[in-house]
């Protein structure tokens, strides 16, 4: 399985692409196989986008990924394609987040998912080329699906693009008879150096011109062989040149420094040179099992003069064959008697005037020290990835959750804070009804006033008049009784909604929320980041401080154990001179500076700043 990830502004364009025609392949009945957003294509877009803009301040909050399987693992079902989707989000760490898996072919989804979950949190995506290819490989396993680190390991550089289409224009391809030539040439250069194997070089050649393989030797001015460059009869290129290629672009193993400890030497002519043959062949046998497959070579050494059997049978018998006598084995040189430096060297023995039986006291004393501060060193380095996390937006601070808990508890008094708002609204009606009817209250009484004819005039009759009177005082009664109601009504709610919420003044901290969220939210996670990145970088400096000091009790305890080691080595006459010199070092270092104590005064004597006579009248200092 491969997961390839982009990231991108709008979560818009990626689902029009998912559920349009397609660029490269045609998409074929797309659809949604898994996610947590429901709605329409375009819905689950815009809901995705939504989520995101509350980030403003993230350039690419649209992380995309698309799974896709090779041919050997069949055409999944939609519900097996939904449970790696699902499984691969939770493994990012996205589960929090809006998201969607497109599928709109047999061999690959595409997963859309926003960067800010639903409570606006950044999620980090740090390392997330790494954690997805982790993630694939577990998945892998649990469906037992083709693993992608088999599939791309590959022996060596392989036929592509241009080189392929040219191949099959000459008649050779994968579909053809043949196969292209650089695949041919892997093919016919590994049999020839398996069949040569021992031989020289002069096989090696002689195999290849016999089937068909062009070589040749790059050779430096030197002289030194750096290796082969191969060819196929009518392998050119567009100007009928011959291609040639090294075979490093072959094969890796057909790189000289590989390919030279496979074919060897020629055997060496000579008087008897099928028994030189043999013992050659023995030789270059056990040489390539023992020396060469360890890295054993020593090179510039005279190969009669190896330790390695192998080598001196081959020198020997090369030797012999050519009529030449075998050097003889050199003599071991004298091992030199190690100088042991003086206690007194401060630069090669630092401790050296510290007493033999209390250097494992020191030893115990600075490991103990070391074991210390790297209980301290884990310990910042824990806090300093929990502070990390919350500079980076992973973990969410103590400001925002202080703003979610604030928005909780306005929460649970809004339905309070509605009562008071329409008790309010009622007041306010049942007030102006009032007025209303004092108004006609009024003019009730001023046409009652007037005589029949005015009112004639105006349409009515003293009756008429007197009964609007009499109802517009009793509207006014009852809307003055509604208006109270309405009020006691609204301190009740106001009373209810601080009760539930626990603040003096809920109605007016909904409105702030509601009206400064995405800034108060920014704010806040804003302040939470700048603390976590202060904590994270005094608890890094923390860490690396501690990691000096280690570093330096390390040293200390190793020169300490240099120290003991030394002296248990050394000849005894030397280690008895030694702790002479260190103990009459140690006597003739003068005493520590004490402090003396006074001596006992005689009863009745006053003390020294008491005994002092006072200055003369009009002595220095004294001043008028």
């Amino acid at each position: 399985m491969i997961a390839n990830i982009t990231k991108g502004k709008r979560a818009v364009g990626a689902l029009v692409y998912d559920f349009g025609p397609g660029r490269r392949d045609e998409h074929i009945n797309p659809r949604i196989v898994a996610g947590n957003v429901t709605g329409t294509p375009l819905q689950v877009a815009r809901a995705i986008d939504h989520t995101a803009r509350r980030r403003p301040g993230i350039t690419a909050p649209i992380w995309r990924a698309s799974l896709s399987l090779p041919d050997e693992d069949g055409i999944l079902p939609d519900a097996q394609w939904s449970a790696i989707a699902t499984a691969f989000i939770a493994d990012m760490g996205f589960g929090g987040a809006p998201w969607v898996a497109v599928r709109h072919g047999d061999d690959h989804i595409h997963l859309t998912v926003s960067r800010v979950d639903w409570s606006g949190q950044l999620l980090t995506d740090r390392w997330d080329y790494r954690r997805a290819r982790e993630a694939a490989d577990r998945l892998e396993e649990e469906h037992g699906l083709v693993r992608a680190a088999d599939r791309f390991r590959s022996e060596g550089p392989q036929v592509r693009n241009n080189e392929l289409e040219a191949a099959k224009r000459r008649g050779r391809g994968p579909d053809a008879p043949k196969p292209p030539e650089r695949e041919e040439l892997r093919r016919l250069v590994r049999e020839v150096r398996d069949a040569s194997r021992g031989l020289g070089r002069d096989a090696f050649e002689s195999g290849l011109a016999d089937v068909g393989v062009g070589v040749r030797a790059n050779v430096a001015s030197t002289g030194r062989m750096n290796g082969y460059s191969f060819t196929l009869e009518g392998w050119t290129d567009g100007s009928g040149e011959q291609v040639w290629v090294a075979a490093s672009k072959v094969a890796r193993e057909l790189r000289w420094a590989q390919l030279k400890t496979v074919i060897g030497d020629a055997p060496a002519a000579g008087p008897d040179a099928a028994a030189t043959a043999a013992f050659v062949d023995r030789a270059t046998e056990m040489l390539r099992q023992g020396r060469i497959e360890r890295g054993a070579a020593q090179p510039g050494d005279h190969p009669a003069l190896s330790s390695d059997p192998a080598a001196r049978i081959l020198a020997q018998w090369q030797a012999k064959a050519a009529g030449q006598e075998a050097p003889a084995e050199a003599l071991p040189e004298p091992v030199p008697k190690p100088v042991v430096p003086a206690w007194t060297d401060k630069r090669r023995r630092p401790y050296g005037a510290l007493a033999t039986d209390a250097i494992p006291a020191e030893i115990k004393k600075t490991r103990r020290q070391i074991a210390t501060w790297q209980s301290e060193m884990e310990t910042a380095q824990t806090t300093a990835r929990t502070w990390d996390g919350l500079a980076t937006g992973a973990v969410t601070g103590t400001r925002v959750r202080d703003l979610h808990q604030l928005a909780a508890k306005v929460e649970a008094a809004a339905p309070h804070i509605e009562a008071e708002v329409a008790a309010r609204h009622d007041r306010v009606a049942a007030d102006t009804a009032a007025d209303a009817a004092r108004k006609m209250l009024r003019e009730a009484r001023h046409r009652k006033e007037l005589g029949w004819l005015e009112l004639r005039k105006l349409g009515t009759n003293r009756k008429a008049e007197e009964k609007k009177e009499a109802v517009s005082g009793e509207a006014i009664h009852a809307y003055v009784e509604q208006g109270r109601q309405a009020m006691h009504r609204a301190a009740d709610a106001s009373r209810a909604a601080q009760e539930a919420s626990g603040l003096p003044w809920a109605e007016r901290e909904q409105t702030r929320l509601r009206e400064e969220w995405p800034q108060l939210l920014a704010d806040a996670q804003r302040g939470d980041q700048d603390e976590g990145r202060a904590r994270r970088d005094a608890e890094q400096a923390r860490v690396e401080d501690l990691a000096r000091r280690i570093q330096g009790a390390a040293a200390r305890a190793d020169r300490l154990a240099q120290e003991a080691e030394l002296r248990r080595t050394m000849p005894a006459d030397q280690a008895k001179a030694e702790g002479r010199a260190r103990r009459d070092a140690a006597r003739s270092k003068p005493p520590t500076s004490r402090r003396r104590k006074a001596a006992p005064r005689p009863p009745g004597e006053q003390p020294a700043h008491l005994r002092r006579q006072p200055p003369a009248a009009g002595g220095a200092g004294r001043t008028r």
